[in-house]
């Protein structure tokens, strides 16, 4: 079938089909919102019982969207997620003509009495980033030259935006986020600060601020390398996430060696109780690198001025450095 052949079958498109496409490809950034109209395109420019997509993601391909045909008999059964082989990460276009679904290439289907698949690579600079599985029922008619083109080229739209989509993600985590520890960045925790200053005096209610400065760490980083030091922020950021309250406490790296969290509803004894408990759990953490300890200081909203909370957060943290190496006991609102 030719060129001319494909766009009568087609009802005349010319080239309508691919403009479609990438119209509603291009419409967002989120691919929440981009897939599952285009899958729905798709199926309507290759007549399909189900269209399938699969991205790679640390080596290991999940499906991501998929349509199907109401009715269909073609039905969803098997994993989402497999591992990535040679051939389910081919940039190659393929056709998969079988009696019985191939668990290896198509393992999210449910065992059926036969499947014709066509499997399109998403493809960006040379890289495939995943596929889109075309499936028809295997007595039905075969994919056309020129539907297998069609699909070539809306998987080529289709694969640019979902890259595009990735990289305005890493490039907006990165924003906000420490490259090195994976926390929040000292913008995210100027943010996040004056947020919940805010809503503490909206409502009268306790915000404690915790900053930490690592001890001694210029002499470990000199002793570990950098990539010892590196290991070292890395391990103490782990632990402060991980004793934080999920979406309510906010862990930052908003220096060097210095650490802050945001406590809201905490008060200064519940957030002292939650310093010693890092202090251990640092200390832990680092201990087959070079076990660290950490100076840090406490100040409370109400007890503390919203205007005055880090300035005086700072300036009991210095005084905390100057008595380290001291059992960690209360002194004021000022800890070691």
């Amino acid at each position: 079938m030719g060129p001319d052949d494909g766009q009568r079958q087609h009802g005349g498109m010319g080239l309508d089909w691919l403009v479609h496409i990438a119209y509603v490809a291009g419409k967002s950034l989120d691919p929440g919102e981009i897939v599952p109209p285009v899958l729905a395109a798709l199926a309507g420019i290759v007549p399909c019982e189900r269209v399938v997509l699969l991205q790679i993601r640390d080596d290991v391909m999940e499906m991501t969207g998929h349509w199907s045909r109401p009715g269909g008999r073609l039905a969803m059964g098997g994993t989402c997620a497999f591992k990535r082989s040679a051939e389910s990460a081919s940039c190659d276009l393929r056709i998969i003509e079988s009696a019985c679904v191939e668990a290896a290439e198509l393992p999210y289907l449910s065992g059926q009495d036969g499947v014709l698949a066509l499997i399109v690579p998403l493809v960006v600079d040379y890289v495939c980033i995943g596929r889109l599985d075309f499936l028809r029922d295997v007595q039905a008619e075969p994919f056309s030259d020129w539907e297998q083109q069609c699909a070539l080229a809306c998987a080529r739209l289709l694969a640019l935006s979902l890259h595009n989509s990735a990289e305005y993600a890493r490039v907006a985590w990165l924003a906000d986020h420490d490259a090195l520890t994976g926390i929040g960045n000292r913008r995210n925790f100027d943010m996040a600060l004056n947020r919940e200053l805010a809503r503490a005096e909206r409502y009268r209610r306790d915000v404690s601020l915790l900053l930490i400065d690592l001890d001694d760490f210029k002499e470990a980083n000199t002793h570990l390398g950098l990539s010892g030091g590196d290991e070292i922020l890395r391990r103490t950021a782990k632990v402060l996430s991980e004793r934080a309250r999920k979406g309510v406490d906010v862990s930052c790296r908003i220096g060097g060696d210095e650490f802050a969290m945001i406590l809201p509803e905490i008060g200064e004894g519940m957030a002292n109780d939650l310093a010693q408990r890092l202090v251990k759990d640092v200390a832990t953490a680092t201990m087959s690198l070079w076990p660290m300890r950490f100076s840090y200081s406490i100040s409370t909203y109400p007890a503390t001025s919203a205007e005055l909370l880090r300035r005086a957060a700072d300036v009991r943290l210095m005084a905390a450095k100057t008595r380290k190496g001291a059992i960690a006991v209360p002194l004021g609102s000022a800890v070691q």
